[in-house]
């Protein structure tokens, strides 16, 4: 059987536990899973041309690490994905990135920015959290009962874990959340912590980080599903 294959885009680096966590649970759905899969990282300065992806993988995970060695490649790889209904999973960095592209390729918020990166961007939609969620935990509400969220982790309300010092600016949470880009989690107060793109193949965003939920006795079931996603198309 041809094993899936799954390129995680970002700038893997030993000494970052989320990537090593990444790898960990990537192994811990191996022996959950009744096909095989190969996970590849692709660091974001050699990444090939968004179009010619499909000869190396069936699905995209893009990786924590922000900013990345080329921000660019990135949001150029979300926005092929989200153009041509291929299936692209973002955490973390990955979650912020998303969002960037749809406020500036769809929303039309030219200036859109990520506080982190670009500092000096006129409309940041991604800016710093008020509070740091740097190796914290912290409730999420799922607010959207027909979002993936909860459709696969069938509760309200779920422990998300995080290792992130930026998030979406509430100043522009309801201009982003703009059907089918719809936000689907929330902080206790308010602050978004998922997203989906209702009608695309698969195009979901965490700002919690679902390999810090994984062990080789539970896999973490957001990440199973993204493999099982990608194997059914």
């Amino acid at each position: 059987m041809k094993p899936l294959r799954i390129a995680i885009i970002g700038d893997y680096t030993d000494s970052k536990h989320t990537h090593r966590a990444l790898n960990d649970a990537i192994e811990h759905c191996r022996g959950h899973l009744s096909f095989p899969f190969e996970a590849t990282w692709v660091a974001t300065d050699v990444t090939p041309e968004p179009a010619s992806l499909p000869k190396y993988t069936d699905g995209i995970w893009i990786a924590p690490g922000s900013p990345y060695k080329n921000d660019e490649a990135v949001y150029r790889i979300i926005q092929w994905a989200r153009e041509n209904d291929f299936p692209i999973f973002g955490t973390c960095g990955g979650f912020q990135y998303m969002v960037v592209e749809y406020a500036k390729n769809i929303l039309g918020i030219q200036n859109a920015g990520h506080e982190e990166s670009e500092p000096d961007a006129p409309q940041l939609v991604i800016s710093k959290l008020s509070c740091s969620l740097k190796g914290q935990q912290e409730e999420v509400i799922i607010t959207d009962k027909e979002s993936w969220l909860y459709t696969i982790l069938k509760s309200d309300v779920i422990t998300g874990f995080f290792n992130c010092n930026y998030g979406v600016n509430a100043a522009y949470r309801d201009k982003l959340q703009h059907p089918p880009f719809v936000f689907t989690a929330f902080s206790r107060d308010g602050e978004v912590r998922g997203l989906e793109l209702k009608g695309h193949r698969f195009f979901k965003g965490t700002l919690f980080q679902p390999p810090l939920d994984s062990s080789l006795e539970k896999p973490n079931a957001l990440i199973m599903d993204f493999f099982r996603s990608v194997k059914s198309h």
